[in-house]
């Protein structure tokens, strides 16, 4: 698929941000939509028994109410077990909606700065400047967006073993 090209990117641009972690049956997955770095709007869970963690993730926004209105799919290495694959290729095949992964070190197409931070990216179906401006209208402090963080606050308030 060509990259998409934002025509605008709004203060408010719906992301979803994916953060996931070991259970005893296999990975817990939470996503998290976001309206830039304003305000909450969606909780999504999914549940797999294999590293490749891209197809629930896939199907998890697939199937939700909020996917007519998330226009970029978020995920950071500091959210997800080391094991944990995503194929941002796949997953933007599969949804239509780019793919931003932070702290990509290994495929890192740009670098993401903000507040004398900095980490690497990758992205999959925008430009490397669109990625910049999806990342600085989702974040409001720091690198991480708002998104990402809530994700992962979500997903820590979860017991193990917790049938999501």
């Amino acid at each position: 698929m060509a990259p998409q090209k934002l025509r605008q990117i709004k203060r408010e641009i719906r992301v979803l941000g994916v953060a996931a972690r070991r259970d005893p049956r296999g990975y817990s997955i939470v996503g998290v939509v976001y309206r830039g770095n304003l305000w909450l709007d969606g909780v999504l869970k999914a549940h797999s028994i294999v590293t490749h963690i891209t197809e629930p993730i896939a199907e998890m926004l697939l199937r939700s109410p909020h996917l007519g209105q998330v226009r970029v799919i978020l995920a950071s290495r500091a959210y997800l077990p080391a094991e944990v694959i995503i194929s941002t290729a796949e997953l933007y095949a599969r949804t239509g909606k780019p793919v931003i992964i932070l702290g990509d070190s290994l495929e890192a197409t740009g670098l993401w700065r903000s507040e004398g931070e900095k980490v690497g990216f990758s992205v999959e179906g925008l430009s490397r400047w669109s990625a910049i401006g999806v990342l600085k209208a989702s974040t409001r402090e720091g690198i991480i967006p708002e998104a990402l963080r809530v994700a992962a606050l979500t997903l820590s308030a979860l017991p193990d073993g917790v049938d999501t």
